[in-house]
């Protein structure tokens, strides 16, 4: 009997170990890692497992009936410790249940983007929609959950109190990042997709979350900018009413150039880009402005709008190249930095008199 038991407990450890394993692969590659769905299904299955395997060692281990009944009864009917009454089965199903209402909530919220989609809504307002939503069907479901674990949501009155003392000491920033959250969401100053600048990090928004704004820099770095700084301090939005940028582009020329014809050589360039707005009454077209004449020549601008301000560089550099080889062929010369050097050394005084004595002879 006890070869037969440790042969049999031993195939129970093999399964229970594969079965461990396999949780944990497949957890690897779960969609949702880092969810609250993601970790309370990783609990109930990891908890299964090890209760499982003790379960069945026990009986393999001549365990009595009467203990298999006692363990059924306490996590069928519950058991009290300190006048709190805690009821495993009913916080297990509270858990699925909770798992079921979380995997639906993703489920709508993505149709509900689709379903936005389909009126004249601009991305952000669409975004603050489904957040918003999101986030309202989260605490409702997190109530249920609660309700059907069997604890009752008027002692959270209780423990927002016995929170609020925290919030006093040490969470103020993560309330105040949340409260700044839901600012954004409403009065949306920033929203998905802009282009913004905020203290020393610059790049588009590509996510809004309830703590957090995710920025995408141009280096391809995700920085992740708490919501109270962006509330409190000062933001750039390139495209807060529009995508519209002015650009001024500065071109050096000798003193000596005909400044009128460099000036028509520099607007017709830029008349001929496809992304210069020209027509538009509500900008400037295209002009050459004299801003500057420093000893190294003549400093023209080129001052331009586009309709797009992402263009911004590729826009920057035709109209650079452009300019450039537009002066050059019409034979106008460009600047080159001049400096004076002056040398000042006792040891070529000798060197100076003798020449002025033999110019002189």
């Amino acid at each position: 009997m006890p070869i037969q038991a440790l042969w049999m407990s031993a195939v129970i450890l093999f399964v229970g170990v594969l079965l461990w394993f396999l949780q944990r692969a497949y957890f690897r590659r779960y969609p949702h890692k880092g969810s609250l769905p993601f970790y309370l299904l990783r609990v109930i299955v990891q908890a299964s497992i090890v209760v499982g395997g003790i379960l069945a060692l026990g009986v393999e281990w001549g365990m009595p009936k009467s203990g298999i009944r006692l363990i059924g009864h306490y996590f069928l009917d519950g058991f009290t410790i300190s006048a709190v009454h805690i009821n495993p089965a009913h916080i297990v199903v509270a858990i699925l249940i909770l798992l079921l209402l979380l995997r639906l909530v993703e489920f709508f919220t993505q149709r509900l983007d689709r379903f936005l989609g389909m009126f004249s809504l601009d991305s952000g307002a669409r975004y603050s929609l489904v957040t918003l939503s999101k986030y309202v069907a989260i605490i409702l479901s997190l109530a249920i959950g609660l309700s059907l674990a069997g604890v009752p949501l008027g002692k959270f009155a209780l423990i927002a109190s016995a929170l609020s003392v925290g919030v006093g000491f040490g969470l103020q920033t993560m309330v105040n990042n949340f409260v700044s959250g839901i600012i954004l969401i409403f009065e949306r100053p920033i929203k998905v997709g802009d282009w913004i600048a905020v203290s020393n990090t610059e790049g588009y928004v590509k996510r809004i979350s309830i703590r957090y704004t995710l920025i995408l820099t141009f280096d391809r770095t995700e920085v992740f900018v708490p919501n109270s700084e962006i509330i409190s301090g000062q933001v750039t939005n390139w495209m807060y009413s529009n995508n519209v940028l002015r650009l001024m582009l500065p071109f050096t020329v000798e003193h000596e150039a005909n400044l009128q014809q460099v000036k028509d050589v520099m607007v017709q360039v830029a008349r001929q880009h496809p992304d210069v707005m020209q027509d538009d009454p509500s900008i400037i077209p295209p002009s050459a402005l004299i801003l500057d004449v420093n000893t190294n020549g003549v400093v023209v601008y080129l001052r331009v709008y586009i309709g797009d301000c992402n263009l911004a560089f590729n826009v920057q550099t035709d109209l650079r190249a452009g300019v450039m080889e537009a002066l050059l062929s019409n034979g106008i010369p460009v600047a080159r930095q001049q400096q004076d050097v002056r040398i000042l050394n006792s040891h070529f005084e000798p060197l100076r008199l003798a020449a002025d004595a033999e110019a002189k002879a």
